[in-house]
């Protein structure tokens, strides 16, 4: 593994102690469902650190991918006017009734977590090819892989709808503004990523 510099041990010492606080709350509670995301987030930044020599993974990636982690553990347990934190409709943007509701915590989350997951694969696509390919095409491998992500996760959920008693995954709208939410964060991560290298710092990180 290679050396971290302080901003990633920094981030990895801040994601371990709210990773253990809320292991630790959630088994109290018994919270089976939040109990195995807590794995999912060990298993994230396992792999993130044990190939750091390789990926060179950039510290805003780090930092955007631990500030997720710290949301969706929050989610969970934070209690609002309208239940746990991913319940929280911050906005009637629209209302349709039930499921239904444009903005929730819950979809904000899962727009920011897409963004950071799109700007990781640019980064590893671009890691590899540099500038030998059209960017449009990396930009489009890198929006379909973070899908492919997206559907992993709904996965994910699918299970604990099968096997958690009174889970908190929700039906078909919330399915479905999901992956809405995912594609729209995927995509404004592959335009921010592409601003971000072309107008203020240009190149390929090594």
């Amino acid at each position: 593994m290679m050396k971290m510099t302080r901003p990633q041990l920094a981030i990895l010492l801040f994601t371990a102690f709210y990773t253990l606080a809320y292991a630790a709350f959630y088994i109290r509670a018994l919270n089976t469902e939040f109990i195995g995301y807590v794995g999912v987030i060990v298993i994230i930044f396992g792999l993130l650190y044990g190939t750091l020599d390789k990926t060179r993974m950039p510290t805003y990636i780090l930092a955007g991918l631990s500030l997720w982690g710290l949301m969706h553990m929050m989610g969970g347990s934070v209690q609002t006017e309208d239940g746990v934190l991913y319940a929280w409709r911050i906005y009637p943007f629209y209302d349709g009734g039930g499921e239904f509701y444009i903005l929730k915590f819950d979809q904000f989350v899962h727009g920011y977590l897409y963004a950071i997951v799109a700007m990781l694969f640019l980064h590893l696509l671009r890691h590899y090819f540099c500038n030998h390919h059209s960017q449009i095409l990396v930009a489009f491998i890198a929006l379909c892989a973070a899908m492919g992500v997206s559907a992993l996760n709904e996965l994910i959920e699918f299970i604990a709808v099968l096997t958690v008693p009174d889970n908190g995954v929700g039906g078909y709208f919330n399915l479905a503004l999901d992956m809405v939410f995912n594609f729209a964060g995927a995509l404004l991560g592959v335009i921010a990523y592409y601003l971000y290298h072309c107008c203020w710092s240009p190149g390929i990180e090594h």
